[in-house]
C-alpha cells in the first residue's frame, strides 16, 4: 500500500499525535496522514532539549540554550540554523520552505517562529508557528505569552 492511499484509507492510522492524550478512537490521540504525523514530530523534536532524551543525546534541538544566551543581533540567524540543522539530521525527508523569526510587538522577551515545510510525497505547505519566550512573563500578556516554550 503506497503512502498516498494509507493517507486516503479512513481506516488506516499513522502514528499518535504528541504531546500525549486521550483520544476519540482509543487511549492516544492518532495521527491519520503522514503530513499530520511529520507535524507532530517536528514539534517533538523542536520542542525537545538537545541532550534531554535518554538514550538518544543528540535528538532535539538548541533552541532554549539559545533562548537564554546573551541577546544580540544574530539571534533570529542561529534559531534558524539550529532549526535546519536539527530537522536535516533527523528529518531528512521534510523540505523547509521558510523559516520566519518574529519579534513580539506586545513584549521584549518573546519571539515567534512561522516554519512552513512540505514532505517528499506530499508537496503541500503546512505551517508551524512556536512561541519561544526567552525570560518571565507577566501573566496577564495573554495565554500564548505564558508558557517559555509553547506551540501554538
Amino acid at each position: 500500500m503506497s503512502q498516498i492511499e494509507k493517507d486516503l484509507n479512513p481506516d488506516v492510522f499513522i502514528g499518535i499525535s504528541l504531546p500525549l492524550d486521550y483520544g476519540d478512537q482509543g487511549f492516544f490521540n492518532k495521527t491519520r496522514t503522514l503530513l499530520q504525523q511529520t507535524r507532530s514530530n517536528i514539534r517533538n523534536l523542536l520542542l525537545t532539549i538537545r541532550g534531554e532524551r535518554l538514550g538518544n543525546p543528540t535528538f532535539g534541538s538548541d533552541l532554549m540554550r539559545l533562548l537564554f544566551e546573551p541577546q544580540n543581533e544574530d539571534l533570529e540567524q542561529a534559531i534558524e540554523e539550529s532549526i535546519r540543522a536539527s530537522m536535516d539530521e533527523w528529518l531528512p525527508f521534510v523540505k523547509i520552505r521558510n523559516i520566519d523569526v518574529i519579534p513580539s510587538s506586545r513584549n521584549p522577551n518573546s519571539l515567534g517562529v512561522r516554519l512552513q515545510f512540505s514532505i517528499n510525497v506530499d508537496e503541500t505547505i503546512e505551517t508551524i508557528n512556536l512561541n519561544l519566550a526567552t525570560a518571565d512573563t507577566d501573566a496577564g500578556e495573554g495565554e500564548n505569552d505564558l508558557a517559555v516554550f509553547q506551540s501554538i
